[in-house]
């Protein structure tokens, strides 16, 4: 039974608009078909991208220290097909002797040129430039950057089991900061926080109020019913 009717249509009136709204939200009018949330998600990953690219951009100029270092390891693949997969991309690495006897691949390599291939096809990726990657391996571009991703975690086991620790870091390293970021901001705008402060300023200040207009919806509604939260007297000793 309604014991406040005046609570009660409030209440109404603001859970229909928060609902009329959430649906103008869940409508394809946002551009490209994308519903609000989708805007709203594109937007933040974009920044996200913007946020992470000094740091891929850095961890890539940190790569040439390794120039000069050569190793010489060897590899187990799962099979003969990805021994011959991983040999194709090695090669394109100058100056690297790459040999496959079925499912084991030995490779002696300079470990700053190896890297400064894998920095020069992930920036293309980053860059959304995956026609470039496509080109020079024949495959789809984020095979090709998953491929890398395989190559250096296997190669950085191989390197902790000769003790060279320091090499083994460091490419694990590179892999979270230029090899990941590359394959999974690939396809994704750039867009920094200094070039939308206006509609990230709007978006969580209209986040905060939606919500709390919500809450007040719900409340009004409760008082209509005469659903009330009072504090508990305090008992008598």
């Amino acid at each position: 039974m309604i014991r406040d009717s005046k609570s009660f249509i409030i209440g109404i009136i603001m859970l229909l608009s928060f609902m009329g709204v959430y649906a103008y939200m869940m409508s394809p009018s946002f551009g490209n078909g994308r519903n609000g949330l989708e805007f709203a998600d594109d937007l933040f990953n974009s920044i996200s991208k913007g946020s992470a690219q000094e740091v891929v951009q850095g961890e890539v100029k940190k790569a040439e220290k390794w120039n000069g270092t050569n190793i010489e390891i060897n590899l187990t693949c799962k099979d003969e097909n990805q021994a011959a997969r991983w040999s194709d991309a090695l090669q394109k690495v100058d100056g690297t002797v790459v040999t496959v006897d079925k499912e084991k691949l030995s490779l002696k390599t300079d470990l700053g040129k190896l890297l400064a291939n894998i920095s020069e096809d992930c920036l293309a990726m980053y860059d959304n430039k995956g026609d470039v990657v496509q080109q020079k391996y024949n495959t789809d571009p984020r095979d090709a950057t998953n491929r890398w991703y395989s190559i250096s975690k296997a190669i950085a086991k191989e390197l902790e089991k000769q003790e060279n620790f320091k090499e083994s870091i460091y490419l694990q390293t590179y892999q979270k900061k230029v090899i990941e970021p590359a394959y999974n901001y690939y396809g994704v705008e750039t867009k920094f926080v200094k070039d939308n402060k206006g509609v990230m300023t709007f978006m969580l200040i209209f986040y905060m109020i939606y919500t709390i207009w919500y809450g007040f919806a719900i409340y009004y509604i409760c008082g209509g019913f005469g659903i009330t939260m009072t504090k508990s007297a305090k008992k008598e000793a």
